[in-house]
């Protein structure tokens, strides 16, 4: 079975492939893909897309999700930290749920962040939950027929059909992704 490393290393060289980047043809797939590995790998994986992003010619766009939320509540973050030792845990993810719910709040902050990226790589997703869940931003994607190329990084296990978010939440639901690597 081939390392983190060693898979990430063919993602890198798959995404150079002529044509990765630009789906053609009638009814071609949602260039949607995701690159699912071992949460204590997570260190590994971030340095990794770092350097990609930094070195490649690509015009790759990296959104890291938990910095997403932050930038969408960065006016009420005080507010939410009072909200979190007031009401809980359960609370703050009630109260963002309520703004987030909203599909085009969460649609918008993305498509402004990737902006004319050829290629956008999703991290941060570990961080990002329950707050932001993956499923439901690939959902709302290909709910507006987004066709960009995406590659979600997933510290969690890929079924073919389900997520399962650090090999043990499995409530992330299903939805048209194929493995990368």
């Amino acid at each position: 079975m081939a390392t983190t490393y060693e898979r990430l290393c063919k993602m890198e060289t798959r995404i150079h492939e002529v044509g990765f980047t630009t789906p053609r043809g009638i009814g071609s797939e949602i260039p949607h893909f995701v690159f699912d590995y071992p949460a204590e790998d997570e260190l590994e994986v971030r340095s990794f897309v770092r350097r990609l992003v930094d070195q490649t010619s690509l015009n790759i766009c990296n959104v890291n999700l938990f910095e997403l939320f932050l930038h969408l509540f960065e006016d009420e973050i005080d507010d939410l930290m009072e909200l979190g030792d007031e009401e809980g845990y359960e609370g703050l993810v009630e109260a963002t749920e309520t703004v987030l719910d909203h599909q085009q709040t969460l649609v918008n902050a993305f498509l402004d962040q990737v902006n004319d990226a050829e290629l956008v790589l999703i991290t941060g997703v570990g961080s990002a939950f329950p707050f932001i869940r993956s499923s439901q931003l690939l959902k709302l994607l290909a709910s507006i027929a987004y066709r960009r190329p995406i590659v979600l990084f997933y510290p969690g296990y890929f079924t073919g059909l389900q997520l399962r978010l650090f090999n043990r939440i499995m409530n992330e639901d299903q939805y048209q992704l194929s493995r990368i690597s």
